[in-house]
């Protein structure tokens, strides 16, 4: 029990940092056309990084016996008051029509946390929940801009780093949690062949390069060839970190 759980903490702390790291730096790209960035946007960086130590401390609180609660708090308090003066920071640089997006992400990370409550905070909801939130700063940032109407090249953009990381929800869960269920693996071929569909889509009618299909493509072939064996926690972490950058990538050049 002692091995899978280092594994998938292992696995969990690449991705968490993929999930973390990318969404920023695409939000990032997608807004420069149309502003400058500046010290708001590494004040939004520190508010969502803190804010996601903060969260991360306040689920371990949440999961822990009554008695040994009081242990967690203080992080979680700490994390979070730097988040607060973060945000506020934020807001000073970006306008307070930020605030528009408080609803949306109360939903998701209140959900995320009553999961966490309900100790099924490793189930496809809470995942996909704490993705959704993460792979929302895109919109968020995109959303400083003054370009206008967002196009659908960034929409196209914005869905497909989201759905594939919702998709490394179904891919570890086939490699680690349910290794040893018969529908994991066909579950996340399937997914990630929707996914391949979609960009194929998307290029066709040009939202997207065709670059992006080859990026597709190598999604399937990794959620077909992985789940064969048992691979280790640094394999996958690997894999996933190349498919990330190689996303990045393609937002910037492709």
């Amino acid at each position: 029990m002692a091995g899978k759980s280092s594994r998938g903490w292992l696995t969990n702390q690449h991705g968490a940092w993929a999930m973390i790291i990318v969404p920023f730096l695409v939000g990032l790209v997608l807004v420069s056309p149309h502003r400058p960035l500046d010290l708001g946007d590494a004040a939004l960086g520190v508010t969502w990084l803190i804010g996601y130590f903060a969260f991360n401390a306040l689920v371990l609180a949440i999961k822990a016996a009554p008695r040994r609660r009081p242990e967690y708090l203080p992080a979680a308090g700490v994390y979070g008051g730097i988040a607060v003066a973060a945000g506020l920071a934020t807001l000073w640089f970006r306008g307070w029509e930020l605030l528009l997006w408080a609803p949306v992400y109360a939903v998701l990370l209140g959900a995320a946390l009553w999961l966490a409550a309900s100790k099924r905070e490793r189930s496809v909801l809470s995942g996909v929940l704490t993705i959704v939130a993460s792979c929302g700063l895109m919109a968020v940032l995109r959303s400083t801009g003054d370009g206008g109407a967002v196009r659908p090249e960034e929409v196209a953009v914005m869905v497909a780093i989201t759905a594939y990381f919702v998709g490394t929800v179904f891919h570890v869960k086939a490699l680690i949690r349910e290794r040893n269920n018969p529908h994991s693996a066909p579950r996340s071929l399937a997914y990630h062949g929707v996914l391949a569909a979609l960009v194929l889509a998307a290029v066709v009618v040009g939202w997207l390069n065709w670059a992006w299909l080859l990026w597709a493509s190598a999604l399937v072939a990794r959620a077909w060839w992985m789940p064969r064996e048992r691979r280790r926690p640094a394999q996958i972490g690997v894999v996933e970190i190349v498919l990330s950058a190689a996303a990045l990538l393609l937002v910037l050049f492709a």
